[in-house]
């Protein structure tokens, strides 16, 4: 006879559900235990890791501080300000060499005329960050400084000194707003240097061409100071500058008051009328959209309508839909439904 009872309403022996406990509790252990070991691998290997960049950054640091000790006679540094330091602080007006990253410049394509920050024997390219350079102050216009070189040669005249550019450029350089992008320089300081008549190469379509349809476009808007802050900031990276800005209206009169953008005086490209309230953005359908010199000025344009108070309408980028080449962004601010910048 078996001594062992079989339960009612159960064929399984006493004991299964205990042993079964056991089994199941042996099998979590050691999935706990694979996986504790696979933690502690991804442990070691972070540890590894953060000590080699903790090594690579103390390299770096004394490879800096070499560098500084070495130009200190001739050239004035600046330590990098902290995040902090860049939201609240203005910019100095100290001058930094970006010569520093020597590694990323022993094969830069030089430029046709000296950097306006080193001397011809150590020329960065545009394409140089300058790390230690000043950061773009808040709502401070800036463009790259490869968007500078060109507008800068293009524009200048036979009996201009481009080696000028050293001593009138210095402050106005800055650091790269992200890491890739290029040294920047403020616009108002290149376009104070830039001779106002640009050659016929710079402005084909205003300039040298037979025949343009296109006299300018003029644009109502409400408030005249918030509309000068915006289309003068905005405007920069396209070589368009502030070129006509009227007197305040006399009292009684018809009269508004009246700005003017363009390459120069002569070739006005946009008018601006303050209305007030009588003023009103176009229609749906209707927009108005200026071509950039470069990529670069399109990226820098749609970065200074966001500083300056515009609201993002489409980030900059190839739109195929247009054409294959058709770099575009779009931007609503300054008193208008909808301003577009484009490369083709």
């Amino acid at each position: 006879m078996y001594r062992t009872q079989v339960h009612k309403f159960s064929c399984k022996p006493p004991g299964h559900d205990a042993a079964r406990q056991r089994e199941n509790q042996r099998r979590h252990r050691a999935r706990v235990k694979g996986r504790v070991a696979e933690l502690e691998e991804a442990l070691s290997k972070a540890q590894n890791n953060l000590d080699d960049a903790l090594g690579r950054i103390e390299s770096l640091t004394a490879e800096v501080q070499q560098l500084r000790h070495a130009l200190g006679s001739s050239s004035t540094f600046q330590r990098r300000p902290t995040a902090s330091q860049e939201q609240g602080a203005g910019v100095g007006n100290s001058i930094v060499d970006c010569a520093d990253d020597r590694r990323k410049d022993q094969h830069a394509v030089r430029p046709e005329f000296p950097h306006p920050i080193i001397p011809e024997t150590r020329t960065p390219a545009p394409d140089n960050d300058c790390p230690l350079l000043p950061a773009p102050g808040v709502g401070e216009s800036t463009m790259p400084c490869r968007v500078a070189y060109s507008i800068l040669k293009d524009r200048s005249a036979p009996e201009v000194d481009l080696s000028a550019a050293n001593e009138w450029l210095k402050p106005g350089f800055r650091r790269a707003i992200v890491p890739g992008a290029g040294c920047r320089v403020q616009t108002h300081i290149l376009f104070a240097f830039t001779p106002t008549t640009p050659t016929p190469t710079t402005y084909p379509t205003m300039a040298a061409a037979a025949h343009n349809p296109l006299g300018h476009i003029s644009i109502g808007v409400r408030d005249y100071e918030v509309s000068k802050a915006f289309y003068t900031a905005v405007l920069a990276p396209l070589g368009l500058k502030l070129v006509y800005d009227s007197e305040a209206p006399v009292p009684g009169t018809k009269e508004v008051r009246t700005l003017g953008y363009g390459a120069d005086p002569k070739h006005e490209l946009l008018n601006i009328f303050e209305f007030g309230d009588d003023a009103a953005p176009p229609r749906p359908g209707f927009h108005l959209a200026l071509n950039a010199p470069t990529r670069d000025a399109v990226v820098e344009f749609h970065a200074t309508a966001m500083a300056s108070g515009g609201a993002n309408n489409g980030l900059p980028g190839v739109r195929k839909h247009y054409g294959a080449n058709y770099f575009a962004a779009f931007v609503m601010g300054g008193g208008w439904s909808l301003l577009e910048v484009v490369c083709k």
